[in-house]
């Protein structure tokens, strides 16, 4: 199975290195999409890290190279972390997409762009609450969309990355078996 993972603003980093890990179990060797083009930094903070994803790459650039690098990649699979599952999110509506489905852990930015209709299966994994939004609301307005399917779980923003001050090894536990039972589908 060809899985495409799209990365936070960490982008590479342990967690994400844990990941790949934990998929060589099961003999997939995933190809990561991440903001630096390649560089790993080891961000101080996730404020450090958000102002360095602005300044180097920002929202739109990421939906741009993400969305070219999947109808390059064509995978079966996509997760995406926060600012990657939200660039997962607005390319799950293009034309040229073409895969089994998508996880998308923690999309903040999905608030912004309510009016995509996904054409791929999707998966939104919402964190309990967020700053910027009602999560039950925004769960409640996509889960009516053809091909979204939520859960609103209860870790808050961040907890699959190790990275995070949200991190929460539970979290990371779910997120893994979720991933699991979509490889195993």
């Amino acid at each position: 199975m060809k899985i495409v993972i799209v990365t936070d603003i960490f982008g590479l980093c342990e967690s994400i290195d844990n990941l790949i890990k934990h998929l060589a179990h099961y003999m997939i060797n995933p190809v990561v999409i991440e903001p630096y083009q390649g560089m790993r930094y080891n961000f101080l903070s996730e404020q450090d890290a958000y102002e360095a994803f602005i300044e180097q790459c920002g929202h739109d650039k990421y939906f741009s190279f993400v969305s070219k690098s999947l109808s390059i990649e064509k995978p079966e699979l996509i997760i995406g972390f926060s600012a990657g599952a939200s660039a997962v999110w607005r390319a799950s509506n293009l034309d040229n997409l073409d895969c089994r489905g998508a996880i998308c852990f923690y999309p903040a930015q999905i608030r912004n762009h309510l009016d995509i209709k996904p054409k791929i299966p999707l998966k939104v994994v919402f964190p309990c609450t967020e700053r910027a939004f009602d999560v039950l609301d925004i769960s409640n307005r996509v889960s009516s969309y053809e091909n979204v399917n939520t859960d609103i779980t209860l870790f808050q923003h961040g907890f699959m990355n190790n990275r995070s001050a949200a991190y929460d090894l539970s979290g990371e536990m779910y997120g893994l078996k979720l991933i699991e039972m979509n490889i195993s589908s």
